[in-house]
């Protein structure tokens, strides 16, 4: 069969294995994936691809080379990522850190939101973050409902895509929604009982504004599992520790077991939360269980 022709797009939205590509010329093509392309986890919501055109029929054929790529949640090419968390539900601050050691990987922007600024505990939380991340990120604190601090995070991505992640309920939807100014995504609230937060967004998907910037609304999530690396080089994304490295006596310190330890050092001068330095131990030790049993 004769293709008309082939195109170039971005994917801005995958559902079902059916796929929206935007053009260059603002085109929305909608597109299924041709071959190993079809198989789960082989296309991202911000790939840039080419799409063969054949009548009403549009095939995605290949992916152009990725500039960055995260795997939960499913985005590509994007420039950095906004964390969002709340007080409810209860912030999964371990899942932060991993969202942040992505970001550091990847070499991409991170910042850090504190949403729901009109609810009881905020202030303590954002205190904490501030504390915890202020040296590795950005942070804000935001209100999608009153729009308070959404002025600071639309300047901080302006220009550039970015995608929002983090636990459901904590108001990522509702975040786009304030950004843009106008209810185009749907929000969840909290179960009664669970504490937890309802998934409402079920896809990813990409919104640009008039000004070129694009901000990927993402599904919530809980579990995240950092792609396997030998655990002696977790320390070397956890950035703030970088200044205290090097009082540490022994070349390749872990920061764990190890004696004259600057970092530790740190720890009980509270120059670093001990909250943080107890998820990093936490991390290490379960990057060390996954390492040893790497070929079994």
């Amino acid at each position: 069969m004769a293709i008309d022709t082939v195109r170039q797009g971005q994917i801005i939205k995958g559902v079902a294995g059916k796929y929206s590509v935007k053009t260059d010329n603002g085109e929305i093509l909608r597109c299924f994936a041709r071959g190993k392309l079809r198989e789960n986890g082989a296309l991202y919501v911000g790939d840039y691809v080419d799409v063969e055109v054949n009548g009403k029929e549009c095939v995605i054929k290949d992916v152009l080379p990725r500039k960055s790529m995260l795997v939960r949640p499913y985005v590509s090419n994007i420039d950095g990522i906004v964390i969002v968390i709340s007080p409810v539900p209860k912030p999964d601050l371990l899942l932060v850190d991993k969202l942040i050691i992505s970001c550091i990987q990847q070499g991409i922007d991170c910042a850090l939101c504190v949403n729901k600024c009109d609810m009881p505990g905020v202030d303590e939380l954002y205190e904490a973050a501030k504390k915890e991340y202020g040296s590795i990120a950005t942070v804000i604190l935001t209100c999608a409902e009153d729009g308070r601090g959404v002025e600071e995070l639309k300047n901080i991505i302006s220009g550039r895509y970015y995608c929002l992640a983090g636990q459901s309920a904590v108001g990522k939807s509702s975040l786009v929604n304030a950004l843009v100014g106008d209810k185009i995504m749907e929000t969840g609230e909290i179960g009664e009982k669970s504490g937890r937060g309802k998934h409402t967004t079920r896809h990813v998907e990409i919104v640009e504004f008039e000004d070129g910037t694009k901000i990927a609304d993402t599904c919530g999530f809980s579990m995240f599992e950092i792609p396997l690396f030998d655990p002696m080089f977790l320390e070397s994304y956890y950035i703030d520790f970088d200044k205290y490295r090097e009082n540490c006596r022994f070349r390749g310190c872990t920061h764990t077991v190890e004696e004259c330890c600057g970092v530790k050092e740190a720890v009980e001068l509270g120059e670093i939360p001990k909250e943080r330095y107890e998820r990093y131990l936490k991390l290490y030790e379960e990057f060390n269980k996954r390492w040893e049993k790497r070929y079994g």
